[in-house]
């Protein structure tokens, strides 16, 4: 028993060192691992064969012997990864190597009722396997969403902007969706994506911030995401803002982060002062709109009106940031959503940090934007499966690579 646990954390370890670092030979797998040559060997056919892993071409050295490198099989495993926003549910098939294959967006075209929402999704992600997925196998269906979500249950406690509360998700989905079948928090689960591929590959801790639509951190300590009982951590949209006078929330009845920083309120602020129309307000990419509004195209000066708005929400964000910063110390603090889409205004972020910081803490040096820009999304709604692989490869090994497709 003990061998054959030391014998599956040893598998881990090869296929995580070429999840992290690329392409290796298998020499470099033994010095980074520490492990003996003849067990990389042996450990690196095993995922060969189970197309986990794959050859390339061979390597000249000094020494006159090629060395054969391999890396994450291209053609190996897949996920199918499911965000569910509040405008569209995004789909996408994330290969083991976190690239993102393919992608497909439904529009929810205003009806956020969860019965319809989980319908939609189910239709969708059968027709998108059925022309994307091919012979690979499956590993399972990643599903992530923002607000307050307890994945161990299930359950999309709370999100306020679809307007659910207590949604048992995975009871509604049922086993409509290749399996298996897990449910997390956007957030986090991109910040996991990070641990792997991202920021989180050079430092062992930092803060994920997303400002989208919802609003929502993620703490990592010692490259674990914390997530607090009930999995509640991580909730900043109600977070006090200075300087928003006459601003309420709905929700919490004062000026908060999310009355002033979301993608929501600022495209109706836009609407509201006539940079957007009421039909492009209402378009699922009324963002972008505003954002191009906003930036000079031909003899144009682009919409000054636009910019400020934009910037406004920038600096708010960055008071939030520089909270944080104070509180956590962290490492790095890692941007996403709908706020890096705009990055000509991040530096009005980050002077915001600056002026509010107070433990010399340098936002220049330490304020990143996520990695995976367009496919963030599905990438994290996948890692759980995904992770799943990198830390027992053999359980899929034992399993023959069988796993559940869509019919």
């Amino acid at each position: 028993m003990r061998a054959e646990g030391m014998r599956r954390g040893n598998a881990s370890a090869v296929l995580c060192t070429v999840v992290a670092d690329g392409l290796l030979s298998r020499a470099d797998i033994a010095r980074r691992t520490g492990l003996s040559a003849p067990s990389v060997t042996k450990l690196t056919a095993v995922l060969v064969d189970a197309s986990l892993l794959s050859e390339q071409a061979p390597l000249e050295t000094a020494q006159g012997r090629p060395r054969v490198p391999v890396r994450v099989d291209p053609r190996g495993p897949a996920a199918l990864g499911i965000h569910i926003g509040l405008l569209r549910t995004t789909l996408g098939l994330v290969a083991l190597d976190g690239t993102v294959l393919s992608q497909r967006v439904l529009d929810h075209d205003g009806d956020l009722d969860p019965r319809r929402i989980t319908a939609q999704a189910v239709t969708g992600a059968h027709g998108f396997l059925g022309e994307q997925l091919g012979e690979r196998h499956l590993l399972g269906t990643g599903i992530s969403l923002g607000g307050w979500v307890d994945g161990d249950a299930g359950t999309v406690v709370e999100h306020s902007a679809l307007g659910w509360a207590d949604v048992h998700l995975l009871e509604l989905l049922g086993d409509r969706l290749p399996g298996p079948v897990v449910l997390d928090q956007n957030v986090r689960a991109a910040a996991r994506a990070e641990l792997w591929f991202g920021a989180g590959r050079e430092v062992d801790d930092f803060v994920y911030v997303f400002f989208g639509n919802v609003l929502g951190a993620a703490v990592v300590v010692d490259r674990s995401v914390h997530r607090g009982p009930g999995a509640a951590a991580g909730g900043i949209e109600h977070l006090p803002v200075s300087g928003a006078e006459g601003i309420a929330c709905a929700y919490c009845g004062t000026a908060c982060l999310s009355a002033v920083a979301s993608d929501a309120v600022l495209v109706e602020q836009a609407r509201a002062e006539g940079v957007l129309t009421p039909t492009d307000a209402r378009r699922p990419l009324a963002l972008e709109r505003l954002i191009a509004v906003a930036r000079p195209a031909g003899t144009g000066s682009g919409d000054a009106r636009a910019r400020q708005l934009l910037r406004t929400r920038a600096e708010f964000a960055g008071r939030a940031v520089a909270t944080i910063a104070d509180l956590l110390n962290p490492s790095r603090v890692v941007l996403a959503g709908g706020i890096v889409a705009a990055d000509e205004y991040l530096p009005d972020l980050r002077a915001a940090v600056t002026d509010r910081v107070h433990r010399g803490w340098s936002a220049d040096e330490r304020i990143v934007t996520s990695t995976f820009g367009s496919g963030t999304l599905v990438v994290a709604s996948a890692m759980p499966l995904l992770e799943s692989v990198y830390l027992d490869p053999l359980a899929l090994v034992e399993d023959g690579g069988e796993r559940e497709t869509a019919s």
